[in-house]
């Protein structure tokens, strides 16, 4: 069965390169220009060779002149570096080394795990082999213009496993705390301090003191509105189990929402919610009606920052 089974890929950079002609005549042999994927790839297990390990991989091949190659290579270490600390709590956890393979330069990237540092993404120039490999025979048609030259492409490939990078956000952002209310070791305020961007649940809707019917008619409402507007909404409202305020301050934050929204009997008498944030676990009263801009101009902030 083994020999008979295909090979499993252990990074994406033949599939860009078997699309390069394809895509060179999409920008019309100008240079420089990239293809980008995401895909599984499968990597040897050292402990046992019978077995790999599967891995998520992001992968930019990034085609350029051989004159330039250098300067690109600095110029995505410098965008890829940035990128990682943009949405960081302490961004000195991410950082770069050279390395020289084969006569091949190139940097890895790496973030500072409590167990020590592990290569999150890996930049390295390739030269032309692999597209005269790919393409053997007729040279011509790999010619893309630099400038008023045509000249076959040199390749700089950016590979990054997006597992190890999702455990490398998770740790940078978890927080532990002392909590206000007592000094009790096992009630510290744990917080998933997610960078906004990367929150993948914006806001928490939940239900307060109030007749029950009414507050979830309002609940359903407002998380229909909130994503028509692609704002992410975890529906709180919809549990049957009691809880008390404190414990789903508690669960949201441990799950890294940016906002509870809390409806109450006030929401029906005249429209004011309670909205908590988490990285400051302060709490304010608004108007429902201004729920939406508010939570819109806060992401774009965050964007932008």
């Amino acid at each position: 069965m083994l020999a008979q089974s295909g090979m499993l890929r252990d990074n994406l950079l033949h599939g860009a390169l078997e699309h390069y002609i394809d895509c060179l005549e999409l920008v019309n042999q100008r240079l420089p220009f990239g293809i980008a994927q995401i895909g599984i790839c499968f990597h040897p297990n050292d402990k046992n060779p019978m077995r790999t390990g599967e891995r998520t991989m992001a992968s930019l091949v990034w085609y350029n002149s051989a004159r330039t190659a250098g300067q690109w290579l600095g110029y995505w270490l410098r965008q890829r570096l940035q990128w990682w600390r943009k949405f960081a709590i302490s961004p000195s956890n991410f950082s770069s080394g050279a390395h020289n393979e084969e006569g091949r330069r190139g940097n890895n990237l790496y973030y500072n795990f409590p167990w020590g540092k592990e290569t999150i993404e890996t930049l390295q120039m390739l030269g032309d082999n692999e597209l005269l490999q790919m393409y053997p025979g007729n040279v011509s048609r790999l010619y893309g213009r630099d400038g008023r030259k045509h000249v076959v492409p040199h390749v700089l490939s950016v590979n990054g496993n997006l597992d190890s990078g999702v455990l490398a956000y998770l740790y940078d952002s978890m927080q532990v705390s002392e909590n206000g209310l007592t000094k009790k070791k096992a009630l510290q305020r744990k917080v998933l301090k997610l960078h906004p961007c990367l929150a993948p649940i914006k806001v928490a809707l939940d239900m307060g003191r109030g007749p029950a019917v009414e507050l979830r008619q309002v609940c359903q409402e407002l998380f229909k509105e909130l994503l028509e507007n692609e704002i992410s909404v975890w529906p709180g409202y919809l549990d049957t189990m009691q809880s008390s305020l404190e414990q789903l301050y508690t669960k949201y934050d441990e799950m890294g929402v940016l906002f509870t929204i809390l409806i109450s009997d006030a929401t029906l008498e005249n429209g004011l919610v309670q909205l908590r944030s988490r990285d400051t676990t302060l709490k304010e009263t608004m108007h429902i009606s201004r729920l939406k801009d508010f939570l819109i101009k806060y992401m774009s902030a965050a964007k932008n920052t």
